[in-house]
């Protein structure tokens, strides 16, 4: 088995699915949601903002890789980053991390496999001396490029700062006492499910 988890850095933005290679939604307060309508700028822009961020803060997200194939990423930044997020209705808390959004490959949806990335970037905001995790979530039918509120909930967020539709909602680290252990019930999920992947036969040339 070779799956790990990797920081989202400048040079591994090529790891990132075509459509959010050029996507600077997050990054760039102004920035269209979606992929860029010029490709080339739009991943030009994104690879500047991210190799700024790494040098100044470091890596803005994790990549969970299985033998060189994407099955996941999370985009994250540091609060005073967030400037989507402004323009959304919400200042995000100093004290905190704030999780831009997630992605997951098809066939990996429904597998544990986003649990497991939200506590691997739990983990992160833990290590950095942060108190919590941040993030807007989409209210109602969901969102591109935006994670749905009813999975933040679902994952122990709670509406730190409410909005027709778009809350920003807190996951404070200090009053969470079992997210370690969820994380770890969570990164054995993510053994299971690469393990199954490894076992099933490859597909015949015929």
């Amino acid at each position: 088995m070779n799956h790990r988890f990797r920081d989202l850095t400048a040079d591994r933005l090529s790891d990132l699915p075509p459509t959010c290679r050029s996507c600077a939604f997050w990054e760039l307060a102004d920035a269209p949601r979606g992929p860029h309508k010029d490709a080339a700028k739009g991943a030009e822009s994104k690879q500047l903002w991210v190799r700024s961020l790494e040098l100044e803060w470091g890596a803005p997200g994790l990549i969970l890789v299985d033998h060189d194939e994407t099955l996941a990423y999370a985009l994250y930044m540091p609060a005073d980053e967030a400037h989507r997020a402004r323009r959304l209705g919400s200042t995000p808390s100093d004290d905190a991390l704030v999780l831009a959004t997630m992605w997951l490959a098809p066939s990996a949806r429904g597998s544990g496999l986003a649990a497991a990335l939200l506590h691997s970037v739990l983990k992160h905001a833990h290590d950095a001396g942060l108190r919590a995790v941040e993030a807007i979530g989409a209210r109602g039918d969901a969102a591109p490029c935006m994670l749905p509120e009813d999975f933040l909930i679902a994952n122990g967020f709670v509406v730190h700062h409410d909005h027709a539709s778009y809350p920003l909602l807190r996951l404070d680290l200090r009053q969470t006492v079992r997210w370690q252990e969820a994380m770890e019930h969570a990164l054995e999920g993510v053994r299971s499910v690469l393990s199954r992947r490894e076992r099933q036969p490859a597909p015949s040339s015929a």
